[in-house]
This record gives C-alpha cells, structure tokens and sequence, in this order.
C-alpha cells in the first residue's frame, strides 16, 4: 500500500455563465465522487475566482462524508487583491477551511506566478478535473502540462451540453 495519497487538482476558467454554472457543479459533484471512490483523498485547488471556487466548495462538501483534504496552491500572497468584494467573501471562506495553504512564492504578484503555480499542481498530481473551453488560456496550458506529464484528465466542458 502506498503512503503516497493520490491527488487530483482542478483546473479551469474564471469567467463562467451564470447559465452554465448549475451543470457544471452536477457534473464536479459527480466527478469527485468518481475520484474519490476510486482512492484520491487529496485534491487541490488554485484558489482562482469561477472554476476553482467551484471546485473547492465542492470538495468542502463532500468533506462531510468522505476523508478528504482541501489543499490550496496560491500563487502569491496577495493574488485576490483586485476581486470583486463578493469573490473575496468566498474565497476567505475557502481559505478558512482549506486544510493545507501553499504559496507557490511568498511575494506579491509579479508576471509568471500564476503559470508557476499551475506548473507546481501538476507536479504533485495524478488526476486533473478541467473545465476547459478556450484552448488559448491559461487553463489550457495547465491541461497541457497535465497530459504531457501523463496525468489522466477528466474535461468537464467536453461531457456536459453548453
């Protein structure tokens, strides 16, 4: 048995239609099941605004039921600083009730965090769970990462009708 826990991390857009966000929670909650019945008991998040709030508010859910944790990959320390004060509101929440908080740097933003923090997800990954629409994003350089890496990938956006 390996003391390795298996970890999956989300991946996806920021800006998501008010329209499309009820199925794709569905379909989340479904996928996380799926990942957690098949052993992940680790799934991180990068602490983005849309699909990783999703994401983590998902995995908060199920935390009632299942033992697993809540890891947070945060760019840098003050990466939420220009969010809506909405976004704000829930992403403190999540931050409260992350398990594990990682800074991928301790500094302010600076150009390349975000993409160092994709790459460091990946690293420490075997599952991605993606809602990947636009292939020119950031979201999809992540998913490229992922698959060139050989990390299976479950694209929400590619099972769902939007």
């Amino acid at each position: 048995m390996s003391l390795t826990p298996k970890t999956c991390f989300f991946t996806g857009h920021r800006f998501i239609g008010f329209d499309e966000t009820a199925e794709i929670k569905s379909r989340l909650h479904e996928e996380l099941l799926n990942a957690v019945n098949a052993g992940y008991t680790r799934f991180i998040t990068g602490g983005a605004v849309g699909f990783d709030t999703l994401a983590a508010e998902q995995v908060i859910s199920l935390r009632e039921d299942y033992d697993i944790r809540l890891v947070l990959y945060l760019p840098c320390i003050n990466h939420s600083r220009n969010w809506r004060e909405n976004d704000k509101i829930r992403f403190e929440r999540i931050f409260s009730l992350a398990d594990e908080v990682f800074y991928v740097t301790k500094e302010p933003y600076r150009s390349g965090c975000m993409k160092k923090r994709n790459s460091a997800m990946v690293e420490v990954s075997d599952l991605c769970i993606a809602f990947l629409k636009n292939m020119r994003s950031g979201t999809a350089q992540t998913v490229k990462m992922a698959d060139d890496k050989g990390i299976y990938i479950v694209n929400i956006a590619d099972i769902i009708d939007l």
